[in-house]
Formats: C-alpha cells, sequence, structure tokens
C-alpha cells in the first residue's frame, strides 16, 4: 500500500486555497467600495474605462445634487472657485454621459457641494478605438491563479489515481 508523503496530502489542498483566494481577488479588487476610502460613502464611477476618442462615457454616483468636473489629467483635482461641467439634480443617486474629446487621460470628479461626500474615477481616451471584444488580457493574479489551480487538480489526479491502485 502506498501512501502519500503529509506535504503531498497538504500540498493539494493548499494550492486549492490559494488559487481560490487568487481567482477571487479579481472580483473585490474591481468593486469601487475596495479602491479606499470614499469620504461621507459617496462613490463616483466612470464607464469605460476606457474609451476612443469621440466616443462616449458614463458618470455615475450613489448621490444626488452632485456637481462633475471633467478634468484633463490622471490625477487633476477642481479649482475652489471652478465651475462644474455638470450639476445634477437632488436624489438618490445619478447618471451622466459625456463625449470624450481627445486622446489621454481623464478624471471626473464629483461632489456634493457643502459636505465632504466626494469621490473620483479615470477614464484613458485611446486615439483608436479599443477593443470591447474583451475584458482585457489575463492579469498576472489571473494567470497564476489558473496555474495553481492546474497544479492542484493534477495533485488531486494523481492521488485518486494512486488510491485506485492500491
Amino acid at each position: 500500500m502506498t501512501t502519500l508523503h503529509r506535504f503531498a496530502r497538504l500540498g493539494g489542498s493548499f494550492l486549492g486555497v490559494v488559487a481560490a483566494s487568487t481567482l477571487g481577488a479579481g472580483v473585490a479588487l474591481g468593486h469601487p467600495e475596495s479602491e479606499g476610502d470614499h469620504p461621507g460613502g459617496c462613490v463616483v464611477t466612470a464607464e469605460p474605462g476606457a474609451v476612443a476618442s469621440g466616443g462616449t462615457f458614463t458618470v455615475a454616483g450613489n448621490f444626488g445634487g452632485a456637481s462633475i468636473f471633467v478634468l484633463p489629467g490622471d490625477a487633476a483635482m477642481p479649482a475652489e472657485d471652478a465651475t462644474p461641467d455638470v450639476t445634477t439634480p437632488a436624489g438618490d443617486s445619478f447618471s451622466v454621459t459625456f463625449t470624450a474629446l481627445g486622446p489621454g487621460e481623464i478624471t471626473v470628479f464629483g461632489l456634493l457641494p457643502g459636505s465632504e461626500c466626494g469621490d473620483s474615477d479615470h477614464v484613458t481616451v485611446t486615439a483608436s478605438v479599443p477593443n470591447t471584444a474583451t475584458e482585457g488580457p489575463v492579469g498576472g493574479l489571473d494567470a497564476a491563479g489558473a496555474i495553481l489551480l492546474a497544479l492542484g487538480i493534477g495533485l488531486g489526479v494523481r492521488r485518486a489515481r494512486r488510491s485506485a491502485e492500491v
């Protein structure tokens, strides 16, 4: 009767847990609340994150009465006396569509005047039409998770074969 070493028995379980955690991290990291502190609980998103010049993107938020600023650059902040590009009506949320004018990075900033409520998001404007057929290239976390999952399955199959031989 062949017995596997303790490392081999625990290795498959460990690889399975690591693979599941790695693959699940992409879902958690993509959620706006995971991006960090949101003063006043306000969240602003700009979708899609990449758009061709002349294309449209939508800015949405979980609060109404927002002043929305669309600024060039990836870390832009509105000046204290700046006039917002759009002011939304009061309510529970908002959604506004904008047209991207040229290539570069855009920072979208939404705030509720007179409060701590505000957030920002970014849009990349490309000179050509972006490839929207896929979500994007497989990231490092996705590839590592897939490799670990395959190794875990391989160890499980190996163990099942050895058990069947006995």
